[in-house]
This record gives structure tokens, C-alpha cells and sequence, in this order.
């Protein structure tokens, strides 16, 4: 197994071990990173999917009133109407961070709709269409904020689980492998060091017994 090329003493194993505490410390907060960011992926995906319906709801519920008001009063009309029409929404949008990851929260205050057309080729049905636009606008404000927020957690989740990867496959191992292999050589020259000083004590008692 592979190895970092550092030399076998005691003050690098006591190096490495303290690295490889600390990379599995590390290892940890990153896996119960990992299930807190799953869980609330989990939370806005259901929500997305509920504000996924509410939004196509409104779309068809806008074009349902908007092909009625074309029946009705045609296409050149409701293109003049549209290029006078003014939502005059006002959007928000702060930042919250979750897990070290900023998830928009987005605000939108869309007034009352107030005709902007004249009442000439218009009619009730406008309105209703004006007013089913206001109403969308909302719900798709909505869904954008969960949809950018899913984006980002999923991004962080990868490279979160990529960092967790790397330490499990790749750095502790390689820190556990180098870390044995100090200690081996670390005890072979101590147990050669033992012999030594067992073979100069009886070279001493030897020459101890010579002379007498």
C-alpha cells in the first residue's frame, strides 16, 4: 500500500498520528454534514414538488383566461393591453445559510392589479387574466426560491461527499499504512538495538570471565 515518504522517527509518528485523529475527526463532521444537507434536500424536494403543482395550476388557470379573452375581444387588443400592463412587483431576496451553504429566501410584494389599458376592445375578461397573471407571479416567486436552494444543497452535497471520498479512500488509508510502517521499522531498530546491547553486555561478561 502506498505511503507518505517521510522518515521512520518518533516525532513524525506522533505527527501523523495526531493528523490522522484530526482527519477522522474531520470525516465525522463531514458525514453528519452530509445526512443533515440529505434531509433537507429531502424537505425542499417535497416542497418543490407540491409548489410544481400549484404552479402549473396557475399557468393553466392564465392561459385558460387568456385564449377566453382572446375569443373575446382578439389578438390586437390584447397586445395592446399587454404592452400597457405594469406588475409593479417589488422582490426581495436575503440570504440564509444552512450548513455553510446561502440559500435565497425571496420576498415578492405584488400590488393589487390596476388596469392600465383603456376600456375601449377590453373587457372583464382582461381583468381576470391581469389578475390571474398577479396570482402566478407569487407561486413561480416561490417555486424559483426552493428551486435555487435545491441547487446549491445538491452542489454542496456533491462536493461534500466528494471531501468524504478523498478521506475514506484516499488519506486515511494512506496515513494508517505510513503510520504502521513507522511503527514496524520503529520496533525493528528498537529490538536491534536490544540485541546490540545484549551482545556488547555478554562480549563484557565474557572478557569479565577471560581475565579472571
Amino acid at each position: 500500500m502506498d505511503r507518505l515518504p517521510l522518515s521512520a522517527n518518533k516525532s513524525n509518528l506522533l505527527r501523523l498520528r495526531e493528523e490522522l485523529s484530526f482527519a477522522i475527526d474531520g470525516m465525522t463532521l463531514l458525514d453528519e454534514k452530509k445526512e443533515a444537507l440529505m434531509s433537507h434536500i429531502r424537505s425542499l424536494s417535497t416542497r418543490s414538488d407540491r409548489m410544481r403543482i400549484k404552479v402549473n395550476q396557475a399557468l393553466q388557470d392564465t392561459y385558460r383566461r387568456h385564449s377566453e379573452t382572446l375569443l373575446m375581444v382578439g389578438r390586437l387588443a390584447c397586445e395592446r393591453a399587454a404592452m400597457a400592463a405594469r406588475a409593479d412587483e417589488d422582490v426581495d431576496v436575503i440570504e440564509k445559510s444552512f450548513m455553510g451553504v446561502a440559500l435565497p429566501v425571496l420576498r415578492i410584494s405584488v400590488p393589487p392589479p390596476r388596469p392600465m389599458y383603456g376600456f375601449l376592445e377590453t373587457g372583464f375578461s382582461m381583468d381576470e387574466t391581469a389578475s390571474s397573471v398577479h396570482r402566478s407571479l407569487e407561486i413561480i416567486a416561490e417555486l424559483a426560491e426552493v428551486e435555487v436552494g435545491l441547487f446549491r444543497l445538491i452542489a454542496e452535497i456533491k462536493k461534500t461527499l466528494k471531501r468524504i471520498n478523498a478521506l475514506e479512500n484516499i488519506y486515511i488509508p494512506l496515513y494508517q499504512s505510513t503510520i504502521k510502517h513507522i511503527e514496524e521499522t520503529l520496533e525493528e531498530k528498537e529490538r536491534e538495538f536490544l540485541f546490540q546491547l545484549k551482545r556488547q553486555k555478554r562480549r563484557r561478561e565474557d572478557a569479565e570471565h577471560g581475565s579472571l
